[in-house]
């Protein structure tokens, strides 16, 4: 009975604060080894969720991933983006040095997955993936980070190095009080479905593309979509 109400008070205390609340934990064996995994409530009520490799308070530089759900990638093997394969990077990079992986539900770059899959069609009728989400009515890109920082400061991280390609997401994070000491590329090799997505993350979104990933981003695509040599002042 008491354990029922400690959960039931937690709940409420996530309902009506800002700060996300540790609900549930435990260790998760996988196949790259063990894991932590810590269930949290978020204000907007949504449960994000931390995967935690070695211990994390106090650290560092500590290698983190804030990565956003994609069901079509990581349960379908779609081929049209490169988000599962990110999420397998970052996973591997963190049981190899420890870190933490913060999985939040913003399916879609936060449109939702119906949305998600009107976006697809509208991109097989030749808009990118940017312009696709617009023509919905919503923006490039409608994700929000402050259960991410909340966890961080949870987890009693006191710097990050983040693995990301994305300028954006460590901006947002720094302006919720991260310390962001570095970054971590993911450097994804693409194929020939999810070319077109990555160059336009890369020349329209801000996207950082390191030297490696450009010649395969660029090959086989028509040459009005090939990345440019140089991608943006942020980089």
């Amino acid at each position: 009975m008491e354990s029922t109400q400690l959960h039931a008070d937690k709940d409420q205390q996530a309902v009506h604060g800002h700060e996300a609340v540790d609900l549930a934990r435990a260790n998760l064996p996988t196949k790259l080894g063990m894991f932590q995994m810590r269930v949290y409530r978020a204000a907007d009520g949504s449960e994000p969720v931390a995967v935690i490799s070695g211990n994390v308070g106090g650290r560092e530089r500590l290698p983190v991933r804030v990565h956003s759900a994609c069901f079509t990638s990581e349960n379908l093997g779609s081929l049209r983006c490169d988000c599962r394969e990110q999420l397998d990077f970052a996973l591997d990079y963190i049981a190899r040095e420890g870190g933490v992986v913060i999985y939040l539900h913003q399916e879609g770059r936060g449109i939702g997955l119906a949305q998600k899959i009107r976006a697809y069609a509208l991109q097989e009728n030749g808009y990118d993936t940017l312009e696709a989400n617009c023509v919905l009515g919503h923006p490039p890109d409608s994700r929000t980070y402050e259960s991410a920082a909340s966890i961080l400061r949870d987890l009693g991280v006191r710097s990050v190095e983040l693995i990301t390609n994305n300028p954006d997401k460590i901006e947002s994070l720094i302006g919720l009080g991260i310390n962001i000491t570095g970054r971590i590329p993911a450097v994804i090799q693409p194929n020939r479905f999810s070319a077109p997505y990555l160059a336009t993350k890369f020349t329209r979104m801000r996207h950082i593309a390191e030297e490696e990933m450009r010649p395969l981003v660029s090959e086989g695509l028509p040459v009005e979509h090939q990345p440019r040599a140089q991608t943006s002042a942020a980089d």
